[in-house]
């Protein structure tokens, strides 16, 4: 290689690093899932009533406008909501998936005050991704009917439930009629204390398993403070490169003992990389073809 061409191919090498030095992998968020129950909503979803005298319902009144109430003060409710499969969020999701979602559940004081068995309110209330070859694509659908919400190990499903009877306060991960995990956070943090908090989850891939982030900011319209309650949790099987497709189904139940169970501003987005990680790809491209260059 005559000289001329070594500088050339150096000049070449370094530009490459200068320009690549600024980039960084990132990712961000695709168009998905958001419902705030103000009218702003992108996708179809119906209530379901399996059983409870008082049907869930879209209320107003709440710090960000309206919500919706799935259980109240009374026995035996068992429904959900589920939302119509979302074309831009649904089946693969190489890159992992981001749930969030405001919840409220009243405390143990309301429970006994509308004449709940046990000294402490129940049950709780889940949320999750189901596969709509079980589930179907659209249309209301309970899945906890003949199951808990607030330990939702349902099959072709991953859910995370909140379960606060007997005075608990555990959140659970499950996949595909297993529970992957639980921890009771009682004692230093409060599920059930009418107070609206955020619920953030997100999956990420791990070859053909996945890992789970999952942590609540409490007190999201107030004063703030975030607990982590699983991080970099493995889910074994869940193939987040080869998902199939799903849609977002939550629901709760009451029993002998009472709670208010309430959601809002629920979003679901696949996440994607930004324009500076594809950059950063062919950066590498970019260098490999320099080096294949100056070996001839």
């Amino acid at each position: 290689m005559r000289p001329t061409e070594t500088r050339f191919i150096s000049l070449m090498a370094v530009s490459v690093l200068l320009a690549c030095s600024f980039l960084s992998p990132s990712i961000a968020l695709a168009a998905g899932l958001n419902e705030d129950f103000d009218g702003g909503g992108t996708t179809p979803f119906a209530f379901t009533t399996t059983s409870g005298a008082t049907p869930p319902a879209i209320l107003s009144g709440g710090p960000s406008g309206n919500y919706a109430r799935i259980t109240y003060l009374e026995g035996s409710d068992n429904r959900s909501i589920a939302f119509d499969e979302n074309p831009s969020v649904t089946g693969p999701a190489p890159y992992g998936l981001r749930m969030l979602f405001n919840f409220r559940l009243s405390d143990d004081a309301a429970n006994a005050a509308a004449g709940g068995c046990c000294g402490s309110a129940a049950d709780g209330l889940g949320m999750g991704l189901f596969v709509t070859s079980l589930y179907g694509v659209s249309g209301g659908i309970d899945p906890g009917a003949a199951g808990t919400w607030e330990r939702p190990a349902f099959a072709g499903a991953v859910t995370v439930g909140l379960d606060i009877f007997q005075n608990i306060d555990v959140v659970n991960l499950n996949w595909n009629g297993v529970e992957i995990a639980s921890t009771d956070l009682h004692g230093f943090f409060d599920l059930n204390d009418n107070v609206w908090h955020r619920m953030i989850v997100e999956a990420l891939p791990d070859g053909a398993n996945a890992r789970v982030n999952l942590s609540i900011v409490g007190d999201v319209f107030g004063v703030t403070s975030t607990q982590v309650v699983f991080s970099g949790l493995s889910v074994p099987g869940l193939d987040l490169s080869n998902l199939p497709g799903y849609r977002l189904i939550a629901g709760g139940r009451t029993g002998g003992a009472y709670a208010t169970g309430d959601l809002d501003n629920i979003s679901l987005v696949a996440l994607v990389p930004e324009p500076s990680t594809m950059a950063l790809l062919l950066c590498g491209a970019g260098m490999l073809l320099i080096r294949s260059r100056a070996r001839r």
